[in-house]
């Protein structure tokens, strides 16, 4: 009898990414990581901004757009958003 398939099992659930120990797997933590950036830009820009009053809202498509972006998974591209319209109007972006 082969030891092949029991042998396969093993290393299968040893380089699981840590989810048979009750951690996430590192996408996981990454992913939470990327939303948790989108929320921190988009707060520092309604934060900063909005002490600028009114005639503000072509301002305002942009940071839609991020968010939208971010709650649709694509947080790379709301992050990128974010740090630019940030950059655009004179804030620094604030370190991660």
């Amino acid at each position: 009898m082969s030891r092949l398939p029991f042998l396969a099992c093993v290393l299968l659930l040893s380089v699981g990414g840590g989810e048979a120990h009750g951690q996430p797997p590192p996408a996981a933590e990454s992913a939470a990581a990327a939303r948790a950036r989108c929320a921190q830009l988009v707060e520092y820009w309604d934060r900063y901004n909005a002490s600028r009053g009114e005639g503000g809202g072509s301002m305002d498509m942009p940071r839609k757009s991020a968010i939208s972006d971010c709650a649709a998974g694509r947080t790379e591209a709301g992050i990128r958003t974010m740090e630019d319209l940030l950059r655009r109007n004179g804030y620094a972006v604030p370190p991660p």
